[in-house]
């Protein structure tokens, strides 16, 4: 992945969701991938790492819609 595109990807997870680190890794509890620094301002996945982190984001829509469908038929 270049840099444009380990860029994009990490505005994509941003997009999802806000990072959450411990405060001593630089690496997102949530997602596993690395962040800007400790305290996680945003996203910065490695190279190579663009195939993971597109699977992840699309369970995570999958998983969305899932909850979303629950929750109209829970009504």
């Amino acid at each position: 992945m270049s840099a444009p595109e380990a860029s994009q990807m990490g505005s994509k997870l941003d997009e999802d969701h806000v990072p959450e680190t411990n405060g001593r890794m630089a690496v997102c509890r949530r997602c596993g991938f690395r962040t800007d620094g400790t305290t996680g301002a945003a996203h910065a996945p490695m190279d190579g790492q663009e195939a993971k982190a597109t699977r992840w984001l699309d369970g995570q829509a999958k998983a969305n819609r899932v909850a979303k469908a629950r929750g109209m038929l829970g009504s």
